[in-house]
C-alpha cells in the first residue's frame, strides 16, 4: 500500500538521525582542583567588508532604515567586530564531550527584534531548549531556522508584532549550528551554537574569554565564528592549572560575495574555507 508523501518524508528524516544512547546525559558533580582556560580570539589581516542589502527590495523600509544604514539606504551587516588589537567579538569557545562537571545552570535566552534587527547575533543553545523571540517592531516577522550548508529548514517561526514567541529547536543528526533569518527581511539574521555542557564562552568586545572549574582531563576545544570554519584544539587540563589558549582567524580567507542575494544568504559551504582559523596553546 502506498503511504502518503508526508509520512515518507518524516520516515526518511527520522532514519537519518544520528543514534545517541538514551542513557547519556551530562552529570553535575563537585569539581575538586579544577583547571581553567583563558585566552583571546584575534582577527588577523584586513577586516572583511560588511554584507550589503538594498532596503528598497524589502518591505517596511522606513522602520528598517533606523539602524546600520548607509547614505544609499543599504543595510550593512558588520559580521566582524574587533577592537584596536584585533580582538574578535562573538566567537564561541566550547569544550566538547565533557561528561561530568560543574552545574549546567544555563538560563533561557531571548532574541530581541527591533528596527528589523535580531540581537544578539550569537546564542548558545541546548538541544530541545525553549527560548524566546521578543518582537518590539510593529510589524510581523516571518522567520525560518536553517541548519547546515544545504539550507534545510527545521523550524518555521511567525513572530507577531509587539509580542513574544516561544521557540524550541531540535538539532538534527549531529549538527551544532543554526541560522535564523526573517523571510520578509533577509538581513535580519541571528545564529545559534549547540552546547552540551556548561564549559563554553562567547568572546567579548576585546575578543577575550575564560572558562573555569574544568575537571582535570584531556578535552577538545572548539572555536567558531559564524562566517568561519570551526577549529578544534586538544588540551590537557591538570589540577589547579590555568591554560592560555588563543585563536587566530584570517580575514582574507572569508570567501563570500560583498553583496549577498537572497539565495546565497543561507548557511553554505563557501561561507568559510578550511584553514580559516587555528588554535595555539601559549608556550608550545
Amino acid at each position: 500500500m502506498n503511504k502518503p508523501l508526508s509520512f515518507l518524508a518524516i520516515a526518511v528524516m527520522i532514519t537519518s538521525l544520528l543514534p545517541v544512547p538514551a542513557s547519556w546525559a551530562y552529570q553535575e558533580i563537585e569539581v575538586k582542583d579544577g583547571g581553567s582556560i583563558k585566552g583571546k580570539a584575534v582577527l588577523i589581516g584586513e577586516i572583511p567588508q560588511p554584507r550589503v542589502y538594498h532596503l528598497i527590495l524589502f518591505p517596511n523600509i522606513d522602520m528598517c532604515a533606523e539602524v546600520d544604514t548607509d547614505d544609499e539606504m543599504n543595510r550593512l551587516l558588520h559580521d566582524f567586530t574587533t577592537d584596536s588589537s584585533g580582538g574578535l567579538k562573538n566567537v564561541v569557545i566550547a569544550l566538547d564531550q565533557v561528561d561530568a562537571g560543574k552545574p549546567f545552570n544555563k538560563s533561557t535566552f531571548t532574541i530581541h527584534s527591533e528596527n528589523c534587527k535580531f540581537m544578539p547575533e550569537v546564542n548558545p543553545v541546548k538541544q530541545g531548549e525553549t527560548f524566546k523571540v521578543d518582537n518590539l517592531d510593529a510589524v510581523m516577522h516571518n522567520s525560518q531556522v536553517y541548519q547546515s550548508e544545504r539550507g534545510k529548514i527545521i523550524e518555521n517561526l511567525p513572530i507577531p508584532p509587539e509580542s513574544t514567541t516561544d521557540v524550541e529547536v531540535q538539532f538534527q543528526k549531529n549538527f551544532k549550528i543554526f541560522q535564523m533569518i526573517c523571510g520578509m527581511h533577509e538581513f535580519m539574521q541571528t545564529w545559534g551554537y549547540r552546547v552540551q555542557n556548561p564549559y563554553y564562552a562567547i568572546t567579548g568586545a576585546d575578543g577575550t574569554f575564560s572558562i573555569d572549574n574544568i575537571p582535570p582531563g584531556e578535552y577538545d576545544v572548539t572555536a567558531w565564528h559564524y562566517l568561519m570554519k570551526p577549529t578544534t584544539t586538544r588540551i590537557k587540563v591538570e589540577s589547579n592549572s590555568q591554560i592560555a589558549l588563543n585563536f587566530e582567524f584570517a580575514g582574507k580567507k572569508v570567501v563570500r560575495p560583498l553583496y549577498e542575494t537572497i539565495k546565497s544568504g543561507r548557511i553554505k559551504k563557501d561561507a568559510a574555507v578550511p584553514g580559516s582559523a587555528k588554535g595555539t596553546e601559549v608556550g608550545k
